[in-house]
């Protein structure tokens, strides 16, 4: 008899165990799971942009949705609390609490400073407290409205010599991508092109500087184009060629010049 009660006993707490392997650890495990994070990847700064979490809870009871940026948090919601929100104090980051919701974190005002990662963490309630979470990157950027500026394209060029010309972009962030073009024609040929470092400025703003280091040819216009993401700015202008012999013939001219000039001064001096 004691033999059949403890394996009865044991029995039921198999069948205890199963029950709980298959109808009461699956919903604490799997209820809760974060369906999307809505971030945008390039805002401008001083805009706005409304950063969406969204969740499917699946049964089970929110317990609270926090927001990090670079890991630190700057903003919650709790539905328990009243009021449930609660936004931090955080370098570039601005809540506007009034937009803001247990799916939703409105910023204002975004700054160079308000880059970085930012994560949203969904947790539920008892018993489980389990958590789900989703994060990505947002870039800030400022591109002023001033267009490129090119330098060394005054001066007359011979036929066929090396072109020595410089395109600075004008203070922005991130660094501008530049590129050179020839008469319609992007330059692809690395040779041609003397790649700079990008250059700090004030307020945390970058200026990006590219060469053109490309033969001279007859009826040769240029551009430099700056790109952040969409937006483009650039600037065009002509370069004067001439061959060699023109141009010592007019180094002899000028000279020729400039003899006169002297021999006339000495005349007018003795007479």
């Amino acid at each position: 008899m004691e033999r059949k009660t403890d394996l009865k006993q044991k029995m039921k707490r198999f069948i205890v165990a199963l029950y709980y392997i298959f109808f009461v650890f699956p919903k604490v495990t799997i209820c809760l799971r974060v369906v999307g994070i809505s971030v945008p990847s390039l805002k401008q700064r001083g805009e706005s942009v409304t950063l969406t979490c969204d969740y499917d809870l699946e049964g089970g009871k929110l317990y609270s949705v926090k927001w990090y940026r670079d890991n630190e948090e700057f903003y919650r919601y709790m539905p328990r609390l009243r009021p449930p929100q609660h936004a931090h104090k955080l370098e570039g980051v601005k809540v506007d609490l009034e937009k803001s919701s247990a799916r939703r974190v409105h910023l204002r005002d975004l700054t160079l400073k308000s880059r970085g990662i930012y994560r949203c963490e969904v947790s539920e309630e008892a018993p489980s407290f389990h958590s789900a979470q989703a994060e990505t990157f947002m870039e800030i950027y400022y591109f002023p409205r001033e267009n490129p500026r090119i330098v060394g394209h005054e001066r007359p060029y011979v036929l066929h010599e090396p072109l020595d010309v410089n395109c600075s972009s004008a203070k922005a962030f991130p660094p501008p991508d530049l590129q050179w073009q020839i008469n319609g024609q992007k330059v692809t040929e690395p040779s041609w092109l003397t790649t700079f470092d990008a250059k700090p400025a004030a307020q945390g703003l970058v200026i990006s500087t590219l060469g053109l280091r490309a033969p001279a040819k007859p009826l040769m216009k240029i551009r430099c184009v700056a790109t952040i993401g969409t937006h483009r700015r650039e600037r065009t202008v002509l370069i004067e060629t001439s061959s060699a012999n023109r141009r010592k013939t007019s180094a002899h001219l000028t000279l020729v010049l400039i003899l006169l000039s002297c021999i006339l001064k000495i005349y007018q001096i003795i007479s």
